[in-house]
């Protein structure tokens, strides 16, 4: 530790105001810094004010590279609220961590131990340690999940509280989390990012690792699975991109590396849990859920949850499942329980409860309503059964309690302690919640050294339920003795067989293939709009521009502008033209906009997140950037979002293993490039001959091929090397023939069932497209009147068309389809859905 800075105003911090009757975390009183904090005051004062609002904000900047938000799609922009992370971590020593961890050790085998008894013999309610309205008339509890013996006999596997500190300095708890506890994603991207951002002050002080306690709850999924194996089948059960904390799920997917599901990618059959996967079904053995009890299962729980599993309680009842943390662990959530766990821990224990809760009274109970009543006028009254359940407080809250007492519960209000926080150019006070996680383990339960400070600038929203107006610290628990640096993945149990290739479920497939596809329809639609953007940049008016009116037909083609009316001629008049050309770049509710076509990727790139790499997901966190720039150039603008996903290709090509998952998603570009240079050139065939040199040039140049073409003739634009060029010529990245060749060698590759000694539909079409325009025969089209390879070519078009449809269906119908899948968006023309 560092030598301790003398009182006075040497320090920014120590000038700093905090409330008089709140406990100040880093203060004994005004002026002079606690021990345990002077060496993070001193680093922190030592810095310029100027330097520290940098670090603030590398901080924010890392937090959106790593795309850490709540509440993926909770604006009309479909942006994440950002996860909020304060620079300044909050210490606590370890003496002060080893009375907490006892105190929270007791509380976690209480509370094991009371829901044991609910979930089973019930011998609390019999006995009156507890009321039976706070059992069966509270919806956390399950009476599905009554008599379920869960594995190891382990009825609490993984558990949160909330702690504060009083005024008086004492740590009480707040709240208990058992159900679906949430945070501890956050609490390591919190470690990671302070790490990183103050890797000099971090590693200088003796600051316990977190890594510890992810290897001891893996293993101990690992000793609880039902089936012990090498391989135990554990996967990460998430409600999917609209949770609003999606962001965890998929941190600790990739951190534990469990395979990130969602209960469409999970059936039941015979009482055993499979993953549906493109190769077949995969049994599960255990499940870390992030789905809630109620939803768990639509057979048992709520019927309208679309985030369940049907079937899942009866395969956990027989034991041919464990789920993490077991259905119906929930009880623990009760608001109104903690009034009782003081009686009930002598009751159990023999003990004192060593951790005080928040001051709150039970109004089921006639002591507790009695001082309800007498002191209505300074308490707090909430539901008692569920955390965050609104109150009108239009109502009468004595009359409600007459009505319903079981129903109610009241609690002092709260008052914690503050914690000096950084903002721009000062420091100021915030008040703060303490987050600790545990996790069962042999003889008892180990609790991660850290945790997740929360906090807020006023008490009201530091305790409500809104994150996205809360604040957070990384804390960092001393340690007395060296810390042994430990990584997670050197503690993993290695493997005895190889495995190459990768299966992957039927659902993550699926969104590959469309990321794929909005990707390129992103690349094409911002490739046509720079083209007309860059000719109306000119001195030219646009009725002198030749080649504009094809640009335009190509645009209102893909919905991106209006069509005009039919008999009227288009006026092309410069100011009617910019705002549509602005909407086809920013209007979201037009769907072959650039703002469309860009959500639609970073939509389906949530979807995947846990599958992308974290460089890739850095690039797709850059486009946001479209949607908040409608000031800016709109040259420059598209030149800097194709640069970001031409980037994504990039990192895509080099960086992701030729697995299911990249096939898919590569075949996904190709199919969308195949149908865009078909639509392309059949729009411009009957407009090419009327100005071939100004159209040819502008379809080059929106297919990308324009430097090939002039690099390899060196002449005029003709017809017949144009279409050779982007039809034919497979050696073109950009050809019909080459997205052909690709799309028939990805076929190959897909997994079978069975060893068919017949091709399959996709493999047929893919091979008639390829054959197809191999023998296509360009030679002698030209423009001249009357020239009947015109013909011939338009029915080729039209027949890729057709094919290229069939071939999108037939993938879907045989690989992705076996389950309910997120409706994309499609190019409709006609009848038919591309």
């Amino acid at each position: 530790m560092a030598e301790p800075i003398a009182a006075g105003p040497a320090s920014r911090f120590e000038s700093m105001p905090f409330p008089e009757d709140s406990y100040s975390e880093a203060f004994g009183s005004p002026g002079i810094i606690r021990d345990h904090w002077r060496a993070l005051m001193a680093a922190f004062s030592s810095i310029p004010p100027g330097t520290l609002d940098q670090r603030q904000e590398r901080v924010r900047r890392m937090r959106h590279e790593d795309g850490a938000t709540f509440n993926p799609f909770d604006d009309a922009g479909g942006q994440g609220t950002p996860w909020a992370l304060e620079m300044i971590p909050l210490p606590i020593t370890a003496d002060e961590w080893s009375l907490l961890e006892s105190g929270l050790n007791q509380r976690a085998q209480l509370l094991e131990r009371i829901l044991a008894d609910v979930c089973g013999p019930q011998d609390l309610i019999r006995q009156g340690h507890l009321p039976a309205e706070l059992v069966f008339a509270n919806p956390n509890f399950l009476r599905s999940c009554h008599g379920i013996a869960p594995a190891g006999n382990r009825s609490l596997t993984y558990y949160a509280v909330d702690l504060y500190r009083g005024a008086d300095g004492r740590f009480r708890v707040f709240r208990d989390y058992a159900d679906t506890p949430a945070g501890i994603g956050y609490a390591l991207e919190n470690r990671i990012v302070i790490s990183r951002a103050f890797s000099s002050l971090y590693h200088k002080n003796q600051i316990r690792r977190l890594a510890p306690f992810f290897h001891t709850l893996h293993q101990s999924l690992i000793d609880r699975s039902p089936l012990r194996r090498d391989d135990p089948g554990i996967v990460l059960l998430s409600p999917g991109p609209d949770s609003r904390i999606y962001f965890e799920h998929a941190l600790l997917s990739r951190y534990l590396g469990y395979p990130l599901v969602e209960a469409q990618d999970l059936t039941v059959r015979k009482g055993e849990v499979f993953l549906k996967k493109l190769a077949g079904l995969e049994p599960v053995q255990t499940i870390l859920r992030h789905v809630a009890d109620v939803h768990i299962d639509p057979f048992v729980g709520s019927r309208s949850a679309a985030g369940g599993v049907a079937g899942l309680i009866q395969a956990f009842r027989q034991q041919q499942i464990d789920i993490v943390n077991p259905v119906g662990s929930g009880f623990v959530d009760t608001p109104a329980l903690a009034a009782f766990l003081p009686d009930l821990c002598r009751q159990l224990t023999g003990t004192e409860l060593l951790l005080e809760n928040h001051p709150s009274w039970y109004c089921g109970t006639e002591a507790g309503r009695s001082h309800v009543l007498a002191n209505l006028s300074r308490l707090i009254v909430e539901p008692a059964m569920q955390r965050f359940a609104p109150v009108n407080p239009k109502d009468d809250p004595a009359s409600g309690i007459a009505a319903a007492p079981h129903l109610y519960m009241a609690c002092e209000p709260i008052r914690p302690s503050t914690v000096p926080a950084w903002s721009p150019g000062k420091a100021a006070p915030r008040y703060t919640l303490m987050r600790f996680f545990a996790c069962a383990c042999e003889n008892g339960f180990t609790f991660m050294p850290g945790g997740l400070a929360i906090t807020a600038g006023d008490v009201e929203t530091l305790a409500g339920n809104e994150p996205e107006r809360q604040q957070s610290k990384d804390i960092w628990i001393f340690s007395d003795r060296p810390v042994v640096p430990f990584s997670l993945m050197s503690s993993l149990q290695t493997v005895s067989t190889f495995k190459r290739g990768s299966d992957l479920p039927s659902r993550v497939a699926d969104h590959l293939l469309w990321l794929g596809r909005y990707l390129e329809r992103s690349e094409n639609m911002i490739r046509l709009l720079r083209s007309v953007f860059r000719r109306l940049a000119g001195e030219a008016r646009t009725v002198d521009i030749p080649e504009l009116p094809f640009l335009l037909n190509l645009l209102r083609s893909k919905d991106s502008i209006p069509n005009v009316p039919e008999g009227q001629e288009d006026p092309l008049r410069y100011r009617e033209l910019s705002v549509q050309l602005k909407d086809a770049l920013f209007r979201q509710d037009r769907s072959g906009s650039v703002a469309a076509n860009l959500k639609r990727v970073q939509q389906a790139a949530k979807s995947v997140r846990d599958r992308l790499s974290l460089d890739c997901w850095r690039v797709i966190n850059h486009l946001d950037g479209f949607a908040e720039a409608p000031g800016m150039d709109p040259l420059e603008l598209l030149d800097e979002t194709l640069f970001t996903l031409s980037a994504f290709s990039g990192l895509a090509m080099e960086s992701m293993t030729r697995g299911l998952g990249w096939r898919f998603m590569d075949m996904g570009r190709r199919v969308e490039r195949a149908i865009n240079q078909v639509h392309l050139i059949n729009i411009a065939l009957p407009l090419v001959c009327n100005d071939s040199r100004s159209a040819l040039e502008a379809l080059l140049e929106v297919s990308d091929s324009i430097m090939t073409y002039r690099a390899r003739y060196r002449t005029a634009f003709q017809l017949a090397p144009v279409l050779d060029l982007l039809v034919m010529d497979e050696s073109n990245p950009k050809s019909l023939a080459f997205q052909c060749s690709q799309i028939a060698e990805h076929v190959e590759a897909l997994p079978r069932q069975d060893d068919l000694r017949y091709a399959t539909a996709e493999e047929r079409l893919a091979l008639e497209m390829l054959t197809a325009v191999r023998l296509l025969d360009l030679s002698g089209i030209d423009c001249k009147t009357g020239n009947d390879r015109h013909a011939a070519l338009r029915a080729f078009l039209e027949a890729m068309d057709h094919r290229l449809t069939d071939f999108a269906q037939q993938v879907s119908a045989h690989y992705l389809t076996r389950i309910p899948s997120t409706p994309h968006f499609s190019t409709m023309r006609g009848d038919r859905a591309l």
